[in-house]
């Protein structure tokens, strides 16, 4: 799982990452800017068919069968919540929101037949409050807890501003 978000972050963040964040805010204007947007939409659903499939392979060694009713629409409704929840934009909001519905039902065994409404409540309550998700586009950075707990910027901050111009 770790190796699996390590290669999502340094996705999300390199090069390629920036040009599909672009096409999905307007994809006209980058088509327009000469990004290739059939090739890096194709190249976006293979990195995602490449995780489903790790994933995949992940569950089926851990079930020992796979049985096609496990797979209706109340699981696929509940795996969209725990990302809706989470935050769509964010990888921290979507292991954290993750993390919360699978644990919601260890909470309400005592009330296992309003789980699902539970889920509901939860799912519209964010919709209203948090449209974005509970974490929205916010990413965890060991860089900033590190800067939190010091109290100052490291050297990096300091690399980055002379190459932007800022000091």
């Amino acid at each position: 799982m770790v190796i699996c978000i390590t290669i999502m972050y340094m996705y999300v963040r390199s090069r390629f990452g920036r040009t599909v964040k672009a096409i999905r805010e307007d994809y006209i204007a980058a088509s327009a800017s000469g990004i290739n947007v059939t090739y890096y939409k194709v190249l976006t659903f293979t990195v995602a068919a490449f995780f489903a499939g790790i994933g995949g392979g992940v569950y089926a060694h851990y079930m020992t069968a796979m049985i096609p009713t496990n797979f209706n629409f109340m699981y696929s409704a509940e795996l969209l919540s725990e990302v809706i929840i989470g935050g769509i934009g964010s990888i921290t909001g979507s292991i954290i929101g993750a993390a919360f519905l699978s644990s919601l039902p260890e909470m309400m065994r005592q009330f296992s037949q309003y789980r699902m409404l539970a889920y509901s409540v939860v799912l519209i309550l964010v919709m209203i409050f948090k449209p974005g998700g509970i974490f929205g586009a916010w990413e965890f950075s060991l860089i900033r807890v590190y800067e939190r707990l010091t109290g100052r910027k490291g050297g990096w901050e300091k690399n980055r501003k002379k190459t932007e111009g800022g000091e």
